[in-house]
C-alpha cells in the first residue's frame, strides 16, 4: 500500500491530465482518467503508522 500523501501526489497529477483531456475534447482519455482517479480513491490508505516504518 502507498502512504495517502503519495496517493494524493498521483490523484492530483491525473486530475490535471483529466482537465487537459476535456478541455481538448478527448472524451475517450477522459473516461480512463476518471476512472483511475476512481479506482486509486477507493484503495485503502496505509495506516501513518505503518507509512513511517516504511520510510
Amino acid at each position: 500500500m502507498v502512504d495517502p500523501p503519495h496517493r494524493a501526489a498521483v490523484v492530483a497529477s491525473l486530475a490535471e491530465t483529466l482537465i487537459r483531456a476535456v478541455a481538448l475534447g478527448d472524451e475517450e482519455a477522459a473516461g480512463v482518467v476518471h476512472e483511475a482517479i476512481g479506482r486509486l480513491l477507493a484503495l485503502p490508505a496505509v495506516p501513518e503508522r505503518q507509512a513511517r516504518s516504511r520510510r
